[in-house]
């Protein structure tokens, strides 16, 4: 066998031949011309257009006549065009933009969206991987803060907590992104809520608790992601009645 040095300087070698070889056949060789040998006039490029082939120039008497009365018959059909031709004007309806219809059409102010023209959340937009985020991925989180004991138990039994979701079949439709669900699903609502707090209080209902709580949590902040940019969701929603509510029992003016 060849020893390593020598085998690398055969192997380089071997590697300028063939990249020398492909690029010599890349290029073209360009040959002298033979001593009797000329080139070939080439071909001027010119309006076709305006110029007659020299098969086609008349050579008799009556071939000039017959093209004359060609020209004079296209040249009679090109004028009754020109006169068919309709006006063009600002009132017709093939009249050309002028420079001020351009901008007046360009500065002219767009219409607000309607109550019904918010775009609900994208698949990969950032409140909806915040939201999925929150409910998959913090109650690992949670369950390695508060039970670290046991925390691949707790965090399964938080995931499983996502089941009070159900009651969203109750609801027509069953799923709508700018809906707040805060309040409005019998699961979701604030009678329900405060029983879900008392669970704290014994040790086995503990991790079922803070997995409920951190859902209403989770749904809250989306709430607030979609009052955000959408005023008709927060005027629909329970958390505004709520909210009245409150300031009413506190002697305070009511937010419309």
């Amino acid at each position: 066998m060849l020893a390593l040095p020598a085998f690398r300087l055969i192997l380089v070698l071997a590697t300028g031949v063939v990249l020398a070889g492909c690029r010599s056949s890349a290029v073209v060789p360009k040959f002298s011309a033979a001593p009797g040998y000329h080139h070939p006039p080439q071909a001027q490029h010119g309006d076709t257009a305006a110029v007659t082939p020299a098969r086609e120039q008349p050579t008799t008497q009556q071939g000039r006549v017959k093209a004359e009365e060609r020209a004079t018959s296209s040249g009679t059909r090109d004028r009754v065009a020109k006169k068919k031709k309709p006006a063009v004007g600002p009132g017709s309806r093939q009249a050309k933009a002028t420079p001020a219809d351009t901008a007046s059409s360009a500065i002219r102010p767009m219409a607000p969206p309607g109550p019904g023209q918010f775009a609900s959340p994208k698949l990969f937009s950032a409140q909806t991987l915040v939201h999925y985020g929150l409910h998959f991925v913090f109650p690992l989180v949670l369950a390695l803060v508060f039970f670290p004991l046991v925390w691949q138990t707790a965090y399964l039994v938080m995931l499983a907590t996502m089941a009070i979701d159900l009651d969203h079949l109750l609801a027509k439709p069953i799923f709508d992104p700018l809906r707040c669900s805060v309040g409005y699903h019998p699961l979701h609502s604030f009678h329900i809520i405060p029983v879900y707090a008392l669970l704290l209080l014994w040790p086995a209902t503990q991790i079922v608790a803070v997995g409920l709580l951190f859902h209403m949590f989770t749904d809250t902040v989306d709430c607030l992601w979609n009052f955000s940019h959408c005023q008709d969701c927060y005027r629909n929603s329970r958390i505004r009645r709520l909210y009245n509510g409150v300031r009413k029992l506190l002697g305070l003016e009511v937010v419309e």
